[in-house]
């Protein structure tokens, strides 16, 4: 999430995690790209974390206290996302008056009111919602369940620590949203199958994850996270991840092109694969460098 966002073949125990990754081996990856004369510095990370793993390197915190902006995502403050809610709602909620059930079909819905009544979640609100707000909600939810929480991840521990005017954004929560909700109906109801298919296994694929990430194996963590996405559809997965990824090189460029010290804090999932960012910056002929 490979950006949102984010796995079934690969699964571990959360108790394994500390296990597996403890706190001196933790290093998730990190490269430098340059052009010659500047350089910026690309940090995969997760945006969903439990409260146990120590995933801080003095090479990061280096990194980040000499550049001249960190570049998130998205801006993820509270102000921000206020501003946004009319927009969720219009976009996440059914606006034609018709029921979810309606537009999934009966067996899909039998499907999702078994796992509403298993994860205790609320049926009723969940058929107000559009497929993809629904398997949102649905993943999230169950997440959440172990631990895995947005205050705990990545991004809101660092913007924390951040003054406005050293912090940048690569994409608006409009935008982020567009990119959940800009599929047809078919592709909605594929993501929602794709949630309901694999919900189960949603709790040690995130713990698989985060275990592939604090142990610097971004491939590891891309393969996983494809086997989840497996299910969503083409379309979904290209205006996800990889339309995303090539949005984000044209403003690296101009970083580059500017002189600009930068180090950007994105979803691990966009740093590996055959359309990862750092091999697209590569293609256009910057040199990298895995420095963690």
């Amino acid at each position: 999430m490979r950006g949102f966002d984010m796995m079934r073949q690969f699964i571990a125990p959360l108790a394994a995690l500390i296990l597996s990754t403890g706190a001196a081996q933790a290093a998730p990856a990190m490269w430098k790209v340059s052009d010659g004369d500047s350089a910026i510095w690309l940090f995969g990370s997760v945006h969903l974390l439990p409260d146990w793993p120590e995933w801080r390197t003095g090479h990061l915190d280096k990194v980040m206290s000499k550049v001249d902006l960190v570049y998130f995502e998205t801006d993820i403050s509270l102000e921000a996302q206020l501003s946004i809610t009319n927009l969720s709602y219009e976009l996440g909620f059914s606006r034609d008056g018709r029921l979810l059930s309606e537009k999934i079909g009966p067996e899909l819905t039998a499907q999702l009111r078994e796992k509403a009544e298993e994860y205790g979640l609320p049926m009723p609100m969940l058929l107000t919602m559009e497929p993809w707000m629904a398997a949102t909600t649905l993943s999230v939810g169950v997440v959440a369940t172990q631990g895995y929480a947005p205050e705990l991840g990545v991004e809101t521990l660092l913007s924390q620590e951040l003054p406005a005017e050293r912090k940048g954004f690569l994409e608006t929560p409009e935008q982020q949203l567009g990119f959940l909700a800009g599929g047809d109906m078919d592709e909605q109801i594929a993501m929602l199958r794709a949630t309901l298919d694999t919900l189960d296994d949603a709790s040690s694929d995130i713990s698989a994850m985060v275990d592939a990430w604090l142990g610097g194996e971004p491939e590891l963590l891309g393969t996983i996270f494809d086997a989840q996405m497996g299910g969503y559809g083409g379309g979904m997965v290209e205006r996800l991840i990889d339309q995303r990824n090539h949005n984000w090189v044209e403003q690296i460029e101009a970083m580059l092109a500017r002189n600009e010290t930068a180090l950007l804090v994105v979803g691990a999932a966009h740093l590996a694969g055959d359309v990862s960012v750092v091999k697209l910056l590569e293609e256009r002929g910057f040199t990298s460098e895995r420095v963690q």
